[in-house]
């Protein structure tokens, strides 16, 4: 049986990264390394696997849910024009027509024409 503590300890004291190369000392006495250093896991794959996330929790809502959460945001944002002006930047002005059925479009993050901050405050209306 293991130890929760001493496991957590372990962790704490084991490297999370590793770096390889030479290091050196010039002659001006300044420390000087090459090579290069790396992380098991890049940026990129662990984006892709927060993306995958969210368009598989987006995939669960309603496209009420969706524009509900537009609604909040505008006001939350104080957007100029309310909420149309973001449905229509998000390409989500038709989803008034079916608003019982599941949302079936790009995740938030995927939406180009959305502002980071407009993003963000997606996420956390939406609960992603």
């Amino acid at each position: 049986m293991s130890n929760p503590i001493q496991d957590w300890l372990d962790k704490l004291t084991k490297p999370a990264q590793t770096a390889s190369g030479q290091s050196g000392v010039g002659t001006t006495g300044k420390a000087t390394a090459t090579g290069q250093a790396g992380v098991g896991a890049g940026t990129s794959s662990i984006f892709q696997t927060d993306l995958q996330r969210q368009r598989d929790a987006i995939a669960k809502k309603t496209n009420q849910q969706i524009v509900n959460a537009a609604y909040k945001v505008a006001e939350d944002l104080k957007l100029k024009g309310g909420p149309w002006p973001l449905l229509r930047a998000a390409g989500w002005g038709h989803l008034t027509d079916k608003r019982g059925n599941l949302y079936k479009g790009p995740a938030i993050d995927e939406i180009e024409k959305l502002t980071p901050e407009q993003k963000t405050a997606l996420k956390m209306a939406l609960g992603l």
